[in-house]
């Protein structure tokens, strides 16, 4: 299955990050950013690792008013809490709002790292500014 993660991956342009989420910082803005505003980032994975539990909201949202890509509330220290949560999208990925960035957040005093896989594509139609790239508008034939 990690070889269709890794096909959709090499075909657009991949993208990661990884955010150590720590206590006094509770929003992490752009940490994934579209190279354009027609490129559009499918999430494939989101790895959640809490180091410290609290009473905590871990999200990872978009900033194009996108619904919510993943939701964690962690409880405090106890048997039966998870330390790792992973949410997997599969090879396609969960989709962005086109143009937008990713954004993380947490709401307490939890510390935890947080590793997002994805890719990006071109979605919308570029215009090529003929002109500008050096290329006289005579010499173009259509």
């Amino acid at each position: 299955m990690a070889g269709d993660y890794l096909a959709y991956q090499k075909a657009h342009s991949h993208v990661v990050a990884d955010v150590d989420i720590l206590t006094g910082t509770a929003a992490y803005a752009n940490v994934i950013a579209p190279k354009s505003a027609d490129h559009q980032i499918f999430i494939q994975k989101v790895t959640l690792s809490l180091t410290t539990h609290a009473a905590d909201v871990y999200t990872v949202t978009d900033d194009g008013a996108g619904p919510d890509i993943a939701v964690h509330t962690d409880a405090a220290a106890g048997a039966g809490v998870p330390s790792v949560v992973t949410w997997d999208f599969g090879p396609i990925g969960r989709p962005v709002t086109k143009g937008a960035n990713v954004d993380v957040s947490h709401s307490s005093t939890g510390v935890a790292v947080m590793h997002i896989e994805g890719y990006q594509r071109l979605i919308g139609p570029v215009a090529l500014g003929l002109g500008s790239a050096g290329i006289p508008p005579s010499n173009v034939q259509g």
